[in-house]
C-alpha cells in the first residue's frame, strides 16, 4: 500500500494547480463509494481528487487507475475480512482532533455527499446515528448545535472517533448485507442532526 500511497500523493501533487485530496482524503472518499457506490466518469473522478480539471497524460492517468484500483481492493478486503476495517490514517493518530483523521473524514463526507439521497433511503435513523462520529472528526458540522456539545465532552469525543471502524463496518453490512447488519445505536447520547448534509456545499480541504 505504501507504494500505492505513494504513486497517488506524487500525481495529486504534480497535477493539481488548486488543493488536492491528500492520501487519506482519497482513502476515506473511496471507502464512501465503497458502502454506497456513485458511478463517475474519470473526468468526473479525477475533479474531485485534483480540486478542478485537469490533463493527465495516458502513462500517468494509467498509474492512477491502477493505484485507485488498488486501494479499493484493500478496501473491499477489509470490509469482507475477520480483522475488519482499518484507517489508512490509523498508525498516524494521536488524539481526535489529528489532521489525518481530519482529512479522511472529510474525504469520506465527499463521498457521502456525492449521492447522499441514497444513503437515507432505507434505515434511515440508523444511518444518521452511525454516521455521527464521521461527521463529528470532519469538522464540517462545528457549528451546529448537537456537534457543539459533543466537542465540549472530550471523553465523549474521544469515545465516538475510537467507533469509527466498528461504524463503517456496520454502514457497509447495513448496505451490502443488511441481514448481517446489526441495529445497535453506536453514537450514545447525541440525538440525529438537524441536517443530514450539513454545511452541503463545503469541500472537506477548505475546512482547515
Amino acid at each position: 500500500m505504501q507504494n500505492t500511497r505513494s504513486t497517488i500523493e506524487h500525481l495529486l501533487t504534480q497535477y493539481s494547480e488548486e488543493e488536492p485530496l491528500n492520501f487519506h482524503a482519497v482513502h476515506g472518499l473511496m471507502t464512501a463509494l465503497a458502502i454506497c457506490p456513485v458511478e463517475l466518469s474519470e473526468a468526473e473522478r479525477n475533479d474531485i481528487l485534483f480540486d478542478g480539471q485537469v490533463a493527465l497524460n495516458s502513462e500517468d492517468q494509467q498509474a492512477l487507475n491502477l493505484a485507485l484500483t488498488d486501494v479499493a481492493r484493500s478496501i473491499d478486503r477489509q470490509f469482507n475480512e475477520e480483522e475488519g476495517f482499518t484507517l489508512s490514517c490509523e498508525e498516524e493518530l494521536d488524539d481526535p482532533e489529528d489532521e489525518a483523521l481530519f482529512d479522511w473524514c472529510g474525504g469520506f463526507m465527499e463521498g457521502h455527499f456525492l449521492n447522499e439521497k441514497q444513503w437515507f433511503v432505507e434505515h434511515e435513523q440508523e444511518v444518521c446515528e452511525l454516521l455521527l462520529p464521521v461527521m463529528l472528526a470532519s469538522g464540517l458540522f462545528d457549528e451546529e448545535s448537537e456537534f457543539q456539545e459533543i466537542l465540549n465532552n472530550e471523553e465523549l469525543t474521544e469515545d465516538m472517533t475510537s467507533q469509527i471502524p466498528e461504524v463503517l463496518m456496520e454502514l457497509y453490512l447495513l448496505f451490502n448485507s443488511p441481514e448481517e447488519s446489526s441495529t445497535r445505536s453506536v453514537a450514545k447520547g447525541a440525538g440525529k442532526p438537524k441536517s443530514k448534509g450539513g454545511k452541503k456545499g463545503s469541500h472537506p480541504r477548505k475546512m482547515h
